[in-house]
C-alpha cells in the first residue's frame, strides 16, 4: 500500500496529532446506489480486510455492519462475514481465490498500489456503473480515483490514504522570523538556512537518500515523472529535464546546501535500513533537525522523550516554483468487488456504507491517515488542527504512478534504484551518467522484473 504497516503506525496518533474519531454516521447510500428491493438479498456477504483484527478496527467494522442492516432493510438478514487477511498473505490469497474460484470474497480491501495489478488479471469487477451513479463521486480526490481506473473502467474506490509533508515547529519559525510556510524550493532552502542559523547545532532539512516516496514529490514538483506507461510498456523518465531538476535539488540539500547531515546518506527516514530509530525521525523529535519529511503517522516512531510536541505543525512539500504544493504520493487502501461475486449490487451497497464520507473519515482518523474526500480535507477538524492541516492540504493533491506498477517493489525495495542513485549523487558521482544508469535500470525492472 506504500505506507509502513507497523503496529505503531496503525495505532491512533498521540495527543498532538489525534483528531476526534467520529462515530459511524448515516451514509446516505440508499439513495445513491442500488435499490436493494430490486436485487436479491444474499444470505451472506464476505469481506476481506487486510491486517490484524485489532479491537478498534473490529469495533469500527461491527458498527458498519449494523448501519448496513439499518440503511438497507432488505439486507437485514444478510450475514456479513469479515475475514482478516495478513498483508503478507494478501497476494497469495487473491491469486488462490482467482485460480480456484473458491473461498473468494465479495468485497475486498486492497493496498492501492495493488489494485491496478489485481484489476489487470481479472480479479476485480468493473464497477463503473455503480461509481458513476455514486452521490459522492465528485468529492473523491481525483488522483486517488484515477489509480482505480483502467482504460476508462473503474475497478475500485479509494478508502483512505496517507501522504508525506514537512514537519516543523511553530516556535522555531517565529523565532527565525518565518511568518508562513515556504511554497517554493528557493523559499524552502532559505527558511531551512534561517532555522539552522537560529538553532546552532541543528540541521535545516533532513534528506535521507533512501526515501523514495519523498524524492518522488520533488520530481513531480518540478513537473517531471519517474516513469510512464503506455500499452503495458513502461518508459523511465528520470533523464527528462524536469525529473533531473527534482533529483538534483534533493541531492543538493546535502551536497550543495549542507542542510542535511552526512549520516543520512544511506539511511531511510527512520535510520539505517530496517531500523525504526536513529535517523531523521529521532533527530527531529529531539530538536536536532528543524524540518522533517514524513507522514502524520511518524509520531508513533518518535522516541518517548520527544520535545516541543505542542509546537509541532506541518506544511506540504513545495513545488519548484510554487505557489501550489508538489503532488504527494498517496499510499493507502481501496475497496473493490470480487469479479466472481454473485451479489455485486449488495456488495456495492456495503462498500457505500464502509466508504461513506463519515465512515471513511472515522476510519482514517483511527489510523492516523486521511479519507479520500476533498470536502473532508479542506474543512472541519483537519483545517483547525495545527499539525494535521498541512498534511490534509498535501492529501488533496496526490499522485501514485509508477509506485503502483507490479514490479515497483523490486525496483525500490529490492534493487534500491532511486536510493542508490541519490546516494551516489550525494557522494559526488557524475550527475548525467548516474541518472542515466538509474533510468535504464528502472525501465528494465518495471518491464521485466530484472535490471538487465
Amino acid at each position: 500500500m506504500g505506507l509502513r504497516k507497523t503496529p505503531a503506525a496503525l495505532a491512533a496518533l498521540g495527543a498532538a496529532a489525534a483528531l476526534a474519531i467520529a462515530g459511524c454516521g448515516s451514509s446516505g447510500s440508499s439513495s445513491a446506489g442500488t435499490n436493494p428491493a430490486t436485487s436479491a438479498a444474499p444470505a451472506q456477504l464476505t469481506v476481506w480486510r487486510m491486517g490484524a483484527s485489532v479491537p478498534s478496527e473490529v469495533t469500527w467494522m461491527n458498527g458498519v455492519v449494523t448501519q448496513f442492516h439499518q440503511d438497507y432493510p432488505a439486507y437485514a438478514k444478510t450475514q456479513v462475514k469479515v475475514v482478516w487477511v495478513p498483508w503478507t498473505n494478501a497476494t497469495a490469497d487473491w491469486t488462490n481465490a482467482l485460480a480456484s474460484g473458491k473461498n473468494a470474497p465479495d468485497v475486498t480491501e486492497l493496498g492501492n498500489t495493488e489494485t491496478p495489478a489485481e484489476a489487470s488479471i481479472g480479479a476485480l469487477a468493473n464497477i463503473s456503473s455503480f461509481v458513476n451513479a455514486w452521490s459522492v463521486k465528485s468529492d473523491v480526490v481525483s488522483g486517488m480515483l484515477a489509480n482505480d481506473t483502467q482504460n476508462g473502467n473503474v475497478y475500485g474506490v479509494p478508502w483512505f490514504g496517507g501522504v508525506r509533508g514537512i514537519w516543523y515547529r511553530t516556535d522555531q519559525f517565529k523565532a527565525a522570523g518565518i511568518t508562513s510556510p515556504p511554497a517554493s524550493w528557493a523559499q524552502l532552502v532559505a527558511d531551512a538556512q534561517k532555522l539552522m542559523a537560529k538553532n546552532p547545532g541543528s540541521y535545516g532539512l533532513g534528506a535521507p537518500s533512501n526515501d523514495t516516496d519523498a524524492i518522488a514529490s520533488f520530481i513531480w514538483g518540478a513537473g517531471g515523472q519517474i516513469a510512464t506507461e503506455s500499452n503495458g510498456k513502461w518508459t523511465a523518465q528520470l533523464t527528462s529535464p524536469a525529473a533531473e531538476a527534482g533529483i538534483k535539488f534533493y541531492a543538493d540539500l546535502y551536497q550543495t546546501y549542507h542542510l542535511s547531515p552526512a549520516k543520512y546518506v544511506g539511511q531511510t527516514e527512520l535510520g539505517n535500513i530496517g531500523a525504526t530509530s536513529g535517523g531523521a525521525n529521532e533527530d527531529f523529535a529531539l530538536g536536532k533537525l528543524d524540518l522533517y519529511i514524513d507522514g502524520p503517522w511518524a509520531s508513533a516512531n518518535f522516541p518517548a522523550n520527544a520535545v516541543g510536541k505542542s509546537d509541532w505543525a506541518s506544511f506540504p512539500i513545495p513545488s519548484q516554483n510554487g505557489p501550489n504544493p508538489a503532488p504527494a504520493f498517496a499510499g493507502g487502501s481501496d475497496l473493490g468487488i470480487w469479479a466472481t461475486s454473485k451479489y455485486k449490487p449488495a456488495a456495492w451497497d456495503l462498500v457505500q456504507v464502509m466508504d461513506s464520507t463519515s465512515n471513511a473519515t472515522s476510519f482514517a482518523n483511527l489510523q492516523g491517515f486521511f479519507p479520500p474526500y476533498t470536502s473532508a480535507l479542506t474543512g472541519g477538524a483537519y483545517s483547525s488542527s495545527q499539525l494535521m492541516s498541512g498534511f490534509a492540504k498535501a492529501a488533496s493533491n496526490t499522485q501514485i504512478s509508477p509506485l503502483n506498477a507490479k514490479n515497483w517493489a523490486t525496483a525500490d525495495s529490492t534493487d534500491y534504484v532511486i536510493p542508490t542513485m541519490i546516494k551516489a549523487l550525494m557522494n559526488g558521482a557524475p550527475f548525467a551518467a548516474t541518472v542515466s544508469k538509474a533510468s535504464t535500470q528502472l525501465q528494465n525492472i518495471l518491464n521485466t522484473g530484472s535490471e538487465s
